[in-house]
């Protein structure tokens, strides 16, 4: 049981950075059944066909990623090994956007992962890990402000999950809607 609330916390987490701030992704389905070696997941897509991913969505991605995180660490003081996951995509993403698409603070243009490994100076690779760090800590920091202002929301999804296991894209919507709170394509 305790397993399954903290999975239930985890998704709820995710569900709600997604539907809040992601600006081209819906939330389509949260479950909790246990599928091919997950606890839980959070199914969203696009609105519409996108090719490319722009910064914001990038960020998106990531915050969302770290949702799941910040969600557990606030209801039980402590996470668990389920963030693993998480934190490789998130990292991957706040990586490929310093490394390779030029969305670093500083101007860091260019693919520096083209480079053969003996050919780009320690200097360069820790100032580019210092930018992929920024972009984490400022995306764990705005998941932790959201996730904070949204507890009762928290709650309450992760007791319907709880107690239903799985909830649709109506279900969620009717909730947030019943807070007063609307996605990032629902006029925010």
């Amino acid at each position: 049981p305790k397993e399954r609330e903290k999975t239930a916390y985890h998704e709820a987490g995710h569900l709600i950075a997604l539907y809040i701030l992601h600006p081209t992704d819906d939330v389509f389905k949260a479950s909790i059944i246990p599928r091919r070696g997950t606890l839980g997941i959070v199914h969203h897509q696009p609105r519409e066909e996108v090719f490319t991913y722009d910064k914001n969505r990038l960020l998106a991605d990531v915050k969302a990623d770290l949702a799941g995180y910040v969600a557990e660490k606030m209801k039980f003081g402590t996470t668990s090994s389920g963030v693993a996951m998480d934190f490789k995509q998130a990292m991957s993403i706040a990586h490929s956007m310093v490394w390779k698409y030029g969305m670093a603070d500083k101007s860091f243009l260019g693919d520096y992962t083209s480079i053969p490994e003996g050919q780009i100076s320690e200097k360069l690779k820790e100032e580019l890990n210092e930018e992929t760090g920024k972009i984490f800590q400022q995306c764990l920091k705005d998941v932790d402000e959201l996730l904070s202002r949204e507890r009762v929301v928290i709650d309450r999804f992760a007791k319907e999950l709880l107690d239903k296991e799985e909830l649709d894209y109506d279900e969620i919507d009717a909730i947030f809607k019943e807070y007063g709170k609307f996605g990032m394509s629902k006029g925010v």
